[in-house]
């Protein structure tokens, strides 16, 4: 498919991409996961390998620190978000962008039909627009800062 779309996103982030844990980890055990891999969330999965919802960097200041729980004894299942939105692999990346921002979300899954393909963050879908953007976002930096430079 075309490099505009979040399949080729899901693609070029390669194996890593689908890192989840059950809906009865601990927070503790979560955040070993995405520190680990150096990620901003992660699928909580039900024991049927269904997705139950995911768990941002987000959640963890706002339903773990800010309210005082106990990464250790806290379940993922408790303090993750469960209205996970998503998109289909051929959705385009400008389209998801879209999305994320008036929606306010950091992450998308991706999802076609029952196979959950992966997760994309904004900063995934920013890279791949800059990376395939034929220099377009590199002359614009570049006239940025020779603007800002006088």
């Amino acid at each position: 498919m075309m490099q505009g779309t979040v399949e080729a996103v899901v693609r070029d982030k390669g194996s890593e991409e689908l890192i989840s844990v059950p809906a009865s980890a601990t927070v503790a055990e979560a955040v070993d996961a995405m520190t680990r891999r150096d990620i901003g969330a992660v699928l909580v999965m039900t024991e049927d390998g269904l997705v139950a919802g995911i768990f941002t960097e987000r959640d963890v200041l706002v339903r773990v620190v800010r309210a005082g729980r106990d990464p250790a004894t806290t379940p993922v299942s408790m303090v993750m978000t469960r209205d996970v939105q998503f998109v289909s692999p051929g959705t385009t990346i400008e389209a998801a962008l879209s999305l994320m921002y008036v929606r306010h979300y950091r992450h998308l899954l991706v999802i076609d039909g029952p196979q959950v393909h992966g997760l994309v963050s904004m900063r995934d879908l920013a890279y791949q627009m800059i990376r395939y953007g034929e220099g377009r976002f590199e002359a614009a930096v570049r006239a940025g800062a020779a603007d800002a430079n006088g």
